[in-house]
């Protein structure tokens, strides 16, 4: 339980770090919306709202609830303590873990200055949530908040009854939040029914997936709260189409459906009239040296498959190849066909070798919208009653090398609207 003196209060300073992410666009995404906007004005065929949202950049909290909540600790003095659930090693998820945190320390419920890494440690050593977490096992964050020892979990690795037991033992003595990223921690957690409130970020349809029920009328569950991006899926097909229509889109789908997205994709396949083929590759066991090599020539040979099915286009989904420095072998097959590889997630993947990524991916303002939930549910808000929507604002990544190796056309006033242009690692 909180402390029931805790009140509310109007902090300027707060104020101004949370207008980012409430109702306040920042001049960075007024800039960028003027720019696709022309793109897609010289484009036609795609109406500015099919793309962005009226209200991206925004969530559905007005200015008076973004008031500054005051840190503090449990009843008794001590620390509230979290849990991390995660389903094995992704750069992205250590991005946004780091965010979430940033978050939290703008907020003053970490100490500030007291995080034992910074963004650019973590892109250079490819830092895993679990060093994450491990590190901060070990680090004095403040009075407020700590990272429960022994409760960092990798569900593609450890066991699952003994995450279930040792969570389950855990939760209401020294385990008082569970953090978990993506949808299958996010459902193994939530069918845990723990006594203690679960945060997840970054599933790729909480709903679809079981986490919650609605994304806009309560999450069905008191202890339940999930971050969504709505349509995120459907946005960025209709830009990929736009920019160069294609019939037949080709996806390969590693495990859960609903992890790739296919549902989304399903539904966009209906509404821009394109065929959707689709194949499938079973989870892997990917953990020894061995076996990720044998995963990665089996992707290879299911792109060599897929590549020869007379698509015009690939989408490349989540989960799939996560190591980017075999990315560019991979794509060749496409390359060699002239197939434009676009990307679902993460934009490091046009870094190393995909064509282009309409990314979703505002890491600091999705971290301080995590973070804002997680304390508003340690100041003892019902986590299923907060809202769960965060819309972000579109950036644009394109690799300019895989362009012309293609011969994919790029207007000058579509390359003026891009975040970020490679001309490096194109499959040769």
């Amino acid at each position: 339980m909180v402390q029931d003196d805790c009140r509310l209060v109007r902090r300027k300073d707060r104020q101004d770090k949370m207008r980012k992410k409430t109702g306040m666009i920042n001049f960075r995404s007024v800039k960028l919306i003027a720019a696709v906007l022309s793109v897609l004005t010289l484009l036609g065929g795609c109406q500015s709202s099919d793309i962005v949202p009226e209200n991206f950049g925004m969530t559905q909290e007005t200015e008076e609830e973004s008031d500054a909540i005051i840190p503090h600790t449990k009843e008794d003095g001590s620390h509230y303590r979290l849990a991390y659930v995660d389903y094995d090693e992704y750069l992205p998820a250590s991005r946004q873990l780091f965010y979430i945190l940033k978050g939290l320390e703008e907020s003053g419920w970490i100490k500030e200055g007291s995080l034992p890494f910074t963004i650019d440690d973590i892109n250079k050593n490819d830092m895993s949530t679990q060093q994450m977490v491990e590190t901060l096992w070990q680090t004095d964050l403040g009075e407020y908040i700590e990272f429960a020892e022994g409760t960092f979990f990798y569900l593609g690795y450890d066991d699952e009854a003994v995450i279930a037991e040792t969570l389950t033992e855990r939760a209401g003595k020294d385990v008082d939040l569970v953090i978990t990223f993506g949808t299958s921690a996010g459902v193994f957690v939530k069918e845990l029914g723990l006594p203690v409130p679960m945060v997840d970020f970054s599933a790729t349809d909480p709903v679809a997936s079981g986490i919650i029920d609605s994304a806009t009328e309560g999450s069905g569950n008191p202890n339940v709260w999930a971050q969504v991006e709505q349509n995120l899926l459907l946005r960025q097909l209709k830009y990929y189409d736009s920019l160069k229509h294609f019939n037949r889109l080709g996806i390969i789908v590693y495990g859960d459906e609903i992890i790739s997205g296919v549902p989304d994709i399903k539904r966009a396949s209906e509404e821009l009239g394109f065929e959707l083929v689709m194949h499938h590759i079973d989870e892997q066991p990917r953990e020894t040296k061995e076996e990720l090599d044998a995963y990665y020539a089996m992707v290879r040979r299911e792109f060599i498959n897929i590549a020869k099915e007379n698509i015009d286009a690939f989408f490349l989904t989540v989960d799939l190849v996560n190591d980017l420095d075999r990315l560019e072998d991979i794509l060749q097959p496409l390359y060699m066909k002239a197939i434009p590889v676009y990307c679902m997630d993460d934009p490091e993947t046009v870094r190393n070798g995909a064509l282009m990524i309409i990314s979703a991916y505002d890491f600091d303002n999705v971290g301080r919208f995590v973070a804002d939930a997680i304390v508003k549910i340690l100041d003892g808000q019902e986590a299923g009653s907060l809202p769960c929507t965060y819309t972000s604002a579109p950036s644009i990544y394109v690799n300019y090398t895989v362009a012309q190796l293609i011969h994919y056309p790029l207007e000058f006033d579509f390359l003026t609207a891009c975040d970020k242009i490679y001309t490096t690692n194109a499959p040769r």
